[in-house]
């Protein structure tokens, strides 16, 4: 049992703290940012998990309350001294404290990014219209040129007419594979784990990290895409021409935020040298990595929280 513990706790520390610094080198432009997004979802996936499982134990241990909620149904509370039961309950409070303080303050936050992202979109049926060449586009009429998707069923990509002017037809053309590749990489997705944790966690270093470094290397798995449909010099054309103006809060747009350092290391990559496609022995390192960032916290805490609710 003390091994469980000790080894859920060591998960937790190992991907809430170090596994940022680490997976934090794989930003260079010589990594295939592909490898880098498997491993830094696995290490947010990981973390929230081995953290959860630390709360989970931490209630449910004799004598918290938790594990005596579920001992009292065997009158086993009595067991434990009066002093132990009154420690325990001290620390759990704490604990349960800060786990509210936490949900009070981050979810109704995350709350208010999904309704305003649910807001945007109906707000685009209204006002956009759909275009004549391409089914899953809305065309939007305004002079700023913007491209940008939304997570949708269908017609998730919003280009306005000032893009459609402004856009050469090749150029366009590498701006939709640019914003398909999100919608089919599932990256809104894995920005949205991304808010949940960081509202949840946002003081361990792997999250923290996260939070700054993810949406770069999403963005650059998506340009990897439009430049080898397109090829890099159109797809940077593109992205200069559609860098005047911000990026769309809860959208995932080709040019980003205007002026941003991201878009300038974006360009600076793409001009550098052709996209690095993973070798073999790293698409394996990837793959342990990610098993054992999930796996091992999740079987470790699903034991120590076995037993805990079975023995006194």
């Amino acid at each position: 049992m003390l091994f469980s513990v000790l080894a859920l706790i060591a998960s937790a520390v190992l991907l809430g703290c170090l596994a940022g610094p680490v997976l934090d080198r794989l930003r260079r432009p010589a990594v295939d940012p592909g490898a880098a997004i498997a491993c830094w979802a696995a290490a947010l996936a990981g973390t929230f998990i081995a953290n959860t499982a630390v709360v989970v134990v931490a209630l449910i241990s004799p004598p918290g309350p938790g594990h005596g909620l579920l001992e009292w149904l065997r009158d086993c509370l009595p067991h434990h001294g009066s002093l132990a039961v009154i420690m325990a309950a001290a620390a759990t409070l704490v604990l349960m404290t800060a786990c509210c303080s936490r949900l009070a303050s981050g979810l109704p936050r995350l709350g208010r990014a999904v309704r305003h992202r649910r807001r945007h979109r109906e707000l685009l049926r209204l006002v956009a219209r759909e275009h004549g060449r391409h089914a899953d586009v809305l065309v939007l009429d305004h002079p700023v040129p913007v491209a940008y998707s939304l997570p949708a069923r269908r017609r998730a990509i919003v280009v306005s007419t000032g893009a459609q002017e402004t856009l050469t037809e090749a150029e366009l053309g590498a701006v939709l594979a640019h914003e398909r590749a999100h919608l089919r990489q599932r990256h809104h997705a894995l920005l949205l784990m991304l808010d949940v944790v960081h509202a949840l966690l946002p003081w361990l270093p792997t999250v923290r990290r996260a939070k700054s470094r993810l949406p770069l290397l999403l963005e650059m798995a998506a340009d990897d895409a439009a430049a080898s449909a397109y090829g890099r010099r159109t797809l940077v054309d593109a992205l200069c021409r559609l860098s005047a103006v911000p990026g769309v809060a809860g959208a995932l747009g080709a040019a980003g935020d205007s002026g941003s350092a991201a878009l300038v290391e974006r360009v600076l990559r793409l001009e550098a040298a052709a996209p690095v496609r993973a070798r073999r022995s790293v698409r394996l390192a990837t793959c342990a990595f990610a098993a054992a960032a999930v796996a091992t916290p999740l079987l470790v805490g699903a034991v120590a929280i076995a037993r805990l609710s079975t023995t006194c």
